[in-house]
C-alpha cells in the first residue's frame, strides 16, 4: 500500500480545502447502487440513516450509525445536483459537498457492473484527509456487503472496524506529504 490510487481513493488538492476521490467496481447494476444510495432502508446497511427529498434543493440529511447511540445525531444537508440514477451530489454539514457517480459497465456481459466514483470536497485541516479517506473505504466495503443483502452491526461495528480504520488511516497517511 503504497500509495492512495493502490488504496482505492486520491486527494485532487489539499490545503485548507481538499478534494477526495475513490473509486470501486461492483458487480451489480446501476439501479442496485442507485437504491443503496438513496433508499433509507439500504443507506442503513452500509453506511448512515437517511431522510431525503430527491430533488435539486431538496434536504439529504444522515445519521452516522458508527458511534456510541448517545453521540448520533442527523448531519444537515441538501442535494444540489441530481440525474438518477446516473448522478447524485449532496451537502453535508460534516462531510462538504459529496458527488456520487454511477457508470454502467461492461454492457453486454451476462453480469451487469457499475463503477462508482464518490468524491467528497472537504474544508479543514489536512489532517482530516487520511482519516475521510480510510472511513470512505470501510464504507465503499460495507456497500459491497449490503449489495450482497448482508448489513453492519452497528452496535458492533465501531469496535470491530477500530483496528482497520486505524491501519488505512496509517497507510493514506504514509502517501500524502506533509500529513502525519
Amino acid at each position: 500500500m503504497n500509495s492512495p490510487e493502490l488504496l482505492g481513493g486520491a486527494v485532487l488538492h489539499g490545503g485548507e480545502r481538499a478534494t477526495l476521490r475513490l473509486e470501486r467496481e461492483y458487480p451489480h447494476p446501476v439501479a442496485a447502487l442507485w437504491t443503496a444510495l438513496t433508499l433509507p432502508e439500504l443507506t442503513r446497511r452500509w453506511w448512515a440513516d437517511l431522510r431525503a427529498d430527491l430533488r435539486v434543493g431538496g434536504e439529504f440529511s444522515l445519521m452516522w450509525l458508527s458511534g456510541p447511540a448517545q453521540d448520533l445525531e442527523w448531519w444537515p444537508g441538501e442535494v444540489t445536483a441530481l440525474d438518477p440514477p446516473r448522478l447524485l451530489e449532496h451537502t453535508s454539514s460534516e462531510h462538504g459537498l459529496l458527488r456520487w457517480e454511477l457508470q454502467p459497465l461492461d454492457a453486454g456481459a451476462l453480469r451487469a457492473r457499475t463503477r462508482l466514483t464518490l468524491t467528497n470536497e472537504l474544508e479543514g485541516e489536512d489532517a482530516w484527509v487520511p482519516m475521510s479517506l480510510a472511513a470512505w473505504h470501510l464504507h465503499l466495503e460495507q456497500l459491497q456487503a449490503a449489495l450482497e443483502g448482508g448489513g453492519a452491526d452497528w452496535s458492533t461495528w465501531g469496535a470491530s472496524a477500530d483496528r482497520r480504520l486505524r491501519a488505512l488511516r496509517d497507510a493514506y497517511a504514509a502517501t500524502l506529504p506533509g500529513v502525519d
